[in-house]
């Protein structure tokens, strides 16, 4: 396992905090190396970001959680909006282009000037539900059905975020190998094929 002796430093600190939860050295490599790829300074915030909430040793999990947590707070861009704030936007949406059409969006002398449009939205994530349940369909609910409606954009909005998350976690585990990795999941779909 490969490591850098900063990163092998700061998850020393972080076992330190945790005399309960003392593992052995090959645990502490495994924490190193699995850390390792995240900037030595980022990593000092966040293990200090997880003694100070976490009552107990975090997994590599929680730790990488951290890390994308204060990113987030650092570039808003990355951060993942919470359902709320979602819906909020979709709710602006609907209004935005059901009483104004696409003011802005349209040049005033446009034949379309006025009439309903899809709006833009500010994540894919709050795209793809919106787009899975049908922004038509959408501005055609009676307010009778909005609550059931709301529960399931957030389910379609909730997996969508699960996607991105997925993807990122996929990602980051094929690193360099994914193409590889793509042959060879390629060559064993042809092995099933070949099987009688």
């Amino acid at each position: 396992m490969k490591f850098s002796s900063e990163t092998y430093k700061a998850v020393r600190l972080l076992f330190m905090a945790y005399p309960q939860g003392q593992k052995g050295e090959e645990t502490l490599k495994v924490y190193a190396a699995m850390l390792d790829d995240i900037p030595v300074a980022l990593l000092n915030k966040t293990i200090k970001k997880c003694i100070c909430e976490q009552k107990f040793l975090p997994s590599v999990a929680e730790i990488r959680q951290a890390a994308m947590s204060l990113m987030a707070t650092v570039d808003p861009s990355r951060k993942v909006k919470t359902w709320q704030e979602a819906q909020k936007e979709i709710q602006q949406g609907i209004a935005r282009t059901w009483f104004h059409g696409c003011l802005g969006e349209i040049p005033f002398d446009d034949p379309d000037f006025g009439l309903p449009c899809e709006p833009m939205w500010s994540t894919p994530e709050i795209k793809a539900a919106v787009d899975s349940y049908g922004f038509d369909n959408l501005q055609n609910v009676l307010e009778v059905d909005m609550p059931t409606v709301w529960a399931q954009l957030r389910r379609l909005y909730d997996q969508a975020c699960q996607r991105k998350d997925e993807a990122a976690v996929n990602s980051y585990v094929l690193g360099e190998d994914a193409e590889r990795m793509q042959r060879l999941v390629g060559s064993i779909g042809l092995l099933k094929e070949a099987e009688p």
